[in-house]
């Protein structure tokens, strides 16, 4: 029974997003290969400025920036999904990239507090990403693509975007539900485990009782450290605790199997023998008490 300390690792989220900021270094340079060879001027000229920015975006993840990093990928993203709508059509399918940017704001507002930094108000991000999604591809819609590429090209453009946005949203829902995992075993074992002695805590104790089959046999039994008060009083609390650390890995060792020990309160444990009878579990009581 040991207590998962795993907390928010902010060196964790910066190698992430390094890794993240590679892929889309390299998405955008591939793009630009693509741009240069049907001369599409302003996808570019805005490629370049993108690639300039995730090269200096790594000086933002080695100061630990993450906050700041993720709104300029966000605005590197969002300005890159319009003009490509714009210029290429919304065929191409760069429009689906606001799918992939909305979950990932409201991520932000979870590192904003572990940060400590401003809240991103993901919600107003949210819809302003959708606003220009749509504005953009209404303009593609109305007037049709600046620039005219043949459908197999489309074709490729399309099928680029949609396993990159599909990709990074199982991705995505992957870490979401593996973090919510994390936490509820987290709080679990700090609503179950006693943090001082790594027993069982009395929530735990009261639960499994109330769950237990009446009609089954089972014995409890109650103990506690005599003079406990005179080792804080004489020795200090640091020595009292330390007591109780080694007597909780006494009982843990002795009812290993055998039965179920938590910390009631203070100096007091209570023990479980679901499955036992009276004179198996009194003579494991005494086995604990003379040892």
């Amino acid at each position: 029974m040991s207590i998962n300390k795993k907390e928010f690792n902010l060196e964790q989220v910066v190698k992430l997003c390094v890794v993240v900021n590679i892929l889309l270094f390299l998405f955008v340079a591939f793009m630009l290969t693509l741009f240069v060879y049907f001369n599409i001027t302003p996808m570019i000229y805005y490629s370049v400025i993108a690639l300039i920015g995730y090269v200096l975006y790594f000086m933002l993840l080695k100061m630990q920036k993450v906050c700041a990093y993720m709104w300029c990928v966000y605005a590197t993203i969002i300005i890159y999904m319009a003009i490509a709508t714009i210029c290429l059509g919304y065929k191409c399918g760069f429009h689906l990239y606001s799918m992939s940017l909305i979950p990932i704001i409201f991520y932000s507002q979870y590192i904003s507090t572990k940060t400590d930094t401003k809240d991103p108000n993901p919600l107003a991000v949210s819809i302003a990403i959708v606003a220009v999604s749509i504005i953009s591809s209404a303009i593609a819609i109305i007037n049709g693509p600046l620039y005219e590429i043949n459908k197999t090209i489309i074709s490729v453009m399309l099928a680029c975007n949609a396993i990159s946005v599909s990709a990074f949203l199982i991705y995505y829902t992957k870490v979401i539900v593996d973090l919510v995992i994390e936490s509820e075993k987290k709080l679990n074992s700090i609503a179950n485990i006693d943090l001082l002695t790594d027993l069982y805590s009395r929530r735990y104790m009261i639960n499994y009782l109330e769950e237990y089959d009446a009609d089954d046999e089972g014995w409890l039994a109650m103990a506690d450290v005599d003079d406990f008060k005179k080792i804080n009083d004489t020795y200090g609390h640091n020595c009292g605790d330390q007591v109780l650390k080694s007597l909780s890995d006494l009982f843990r060792e002795k009812t290993l199997g055998a039965g179920h020990v938590c910390r009631w309160g203070g100096e007091e444990f209570l023990f479980f023998f679901p499955e036992m009878n009276l004179d198996n579990a009194a003579a494991l009581m005494n086995e604990i008490n003379i040892a």
